[in-house]
């Protein structure tokens, strides 16, 4: 699959949510990526979805694995994802 341009989320900061309808709001720390290229760092974004909606835009699961603490996940591609602060 080509992705000519992409954010690549590193960090999310705080959170919101409401589990009765399942919508949920972040601050995400990251890179914006062109053809594969870094073009550049991007910070105080901000995502407002609802988690149901985000999970049926999962487009590509990726073969890596990122660790943190005992937390293990690989990159996840989602596609029509809007965001503000870029």
């Amino acid at each position: 699959m080509e992705i000519p341009a992409v954010f690549c989320s590193r960090k999310t900061v705080g959170g919101n949510s409401n589990s009765t309808i399942g919508d949920y709001s972040m601050g995400i720390i990251g890179m914006y990526v062109e053809n594969g290229k870094i073009i550049r760092p991007v910070n105080e974004m901000n995502i407002s979805v609802n988690l149901t909606d985000l999970l049926m835009q999962l487009a590509e699961i990726g073969s890596d694995v990122y660790e943190c603490l005992s937390i293990r996940r690989p990159s996840l591609y989602f596609k029509d994802v809007h965001f503000s602060g870029l």
